[in-house]
């Protein structure tokens, strides 16, 4: 007979997971931008919780590269320079492009009619004024179901991990257009997909990774050009 889990510690998982998904929130909002300092003592007070379940999130969050801790010096929130997001995309090219051939022949026919069909939904009502958020949304289900379609759980998890990280880049240049631009890419891949097609899926998930870096590099960098 198991040992029922203690309440504390269940709490205990639940303060942590609250303080990561508040702090990853903000990271990515653009509310704690790239550079700033953090401080558990004012994280903790901003959030109400003790600085215990703070710092685990930290820990979690400088895992996953978006909080740097250095040692010797006070953890701050990531710089990313062009080479950093270029390298990055560069993960996403290698990855989603193998998860995308796998999946052609391993996608379950329901959930590609779902994101078929939502696509489809966002593409013939570009002006909603949930718009921008529901394409976003949207474009988060999309890459995980390719990616769960792979059958790899490790392959899955870091495409996960370079997602996270380019998440606060969607949010920094998702401008309508390039939202929209993004969606008729999704909507050539979720085609190549259905016909099967591994080349072709593959094909068409590296040129939109490849439209999208483009589209960020010449959204933040334009200084550089």
């Amino acid at each position: 007979m198991e040992l029922p889990v203690p309440k504390t510690a269940l709490s205990r998982t639940f303060l942590v997971e609250g303080a990561y998904e508040a702090i990853l929130e903000n990271i990515l909002s653009g509310a704690y931008p790239s550079g700033t300092v953090v401080s558990e003592v004012s994280l903790a007070k901003d959030l109400k919780v003790s600085r215990t379940p703070i710092h685990q999130a930290l820990a979690r969050l400088a895992k996953e590269g978006l909080i740097e801790h250095r040692s010797g010096l006070q953890p701050r929130i990531a710089r990313f320079n062009r080479e950093d997001v270029i390298e990055i995309y560069d993960m996403r090219l290698l990855l989603e492009t193998a998860a995308t051939q796998r999946a052609a022949r391993r996608m379950d026919s329901r959930v590609l009619a779902d994101l078929t069909r939502e696509a489809d939904t966002l593409a013939a009502a570009p002006d909603s004024p949930e718009w921008t958020r529901q394409a976003l949304d949207f474009d988060v289900r999309f890459h995980d179901a390719i990616a769960a379609a792979s059958g790899n759980r490790r392959l899955r998890q870091e495409i996960a991990k370079y997602r996270l990280l380019v998440r606060a880049f969607c949010r920094m240049t998702g401008s309508s257009e390039t939202l929209r631009d993004a969606l008729r890419e999704h909507q050539t891949v979720l085609k190549a997909l259905a016909e099967k097609h591994p080349t072709s899926a593959g094909q068409a998930m590296a040129l939109h990774v490849q439209k999208r870096v483009d589209a960020v590099l010449g959204s933040l960098y334009k200084e550089a050009k």
